[in-house]
């Protein structure tokens, strides 16, 4: 394995970080389908598996005046960014792309050439364009913070193996994420009266594959929303200046 190239103990509390050294990555937040994606389902159904499976207004309630923003443009249901090519999710038809629903029904049929025509119009893009930004970023601070912004469904969903309902869920990844990063989210979520839980009910957070387990200047931390927190206009908007507020922390305070 390669030497990181800039190392850092997890004592090393790092100084605040420079909006411009942020870039929030917010994966599932479209409801868009292609008119040449194809699916088994009928409308209804169809709309249900968007509304299920989309995190909703996470391009909203994700925001840091400065920062840079990486957000796919098409539902998951298309492509889906936070997977690997190869995926321990194909085992239940929901890799990379999706063949079935969090139900376990068949989504749609594709062969190997329209899976791949789908990763290479949609999946490698986007990370070539993370990429890209975390390369930009690296070059102008010498460090980068990637935010993967994810929200939940308050009910657990058929394909969920943990059924465990946080007000927030906060991703981590032992290479990526410095101790002192994890401590300081949490704690500053729970000062705003929220129960938070460290990867449950889901864990890890995105790095470039060209830093991951490489380079430790590449530091990432996943913040995930249970929905039921904004299910109404009202809530949403709480939510909003709330969670602003611990974002902008990042660039006020060392951690």
């Amino acid at each position: 394995m390669q030497t990181p190239s800039n190392p850092m103990s997890p004592g090393d509390p790092p100084p605040c970080w420079p909006a411009d050294a942020i870039i929030l990555h917010i994966p599932h937040a479209s409801t868009v389908l292609p008119n040449d994606v194809e699916f088994l389902l009928g409308n209804e159904a169809l709309a249900y598996e968007v509304d299920a499976m989309t995190d909703h207004s996470t391009d909203l309630l994700f925001h840091i005046p400065g920062a840079q923003r990486c957000v796919f443009p098409v539902s998951r249901l298309v492509v889906d960014p936070e997977r690997y090519i190869e995926d321990a999710m194909e085992e239940v038809g929901m890799g990379v792309v999706y063949t079935h629903t969090s139900e376990g029904r068949s989504l749609r049929q594709l062969s190997s050439t329209q899976r791949q025509h789908l990763i290479d119009q949609y999946y490698h893009p986007h990370h070539q364009q993370l990429t890209a930004m975390a390369r930009d970023v690296l070059n102008t601070h010498d460090r980068c913070l990637i935010i993967d912004c994810h929200s939940f469904p308050a009910e657990p969903l058929d394909y969920e193996t943990d059924q465990y309902r946080p007000d927030i869920c906060v991703g981590t990844d032992a290479f990526h994420t410095l101790p002192s990063l994890e401590v300081s989210l949490v704690k500053t979520f729970e000062e705003l009266g929220y129960s938070v839980a460290i990867n449950s009910p889901f864990e890890g957070s995105l790095v470039p594959l060209d830093y991951y387990q490489k380079d430790q200047r590449v530091q990432s931390v996943m913040i995930e929303l249970n929905r039921g927190l904004y299910s109404t206009p009202d809530k949403l908007s709480k939510l909003k200046v709330r969670v602003q507020k611990v974002l902008i922390d990042f660039t006020k305070k060392s951690f």
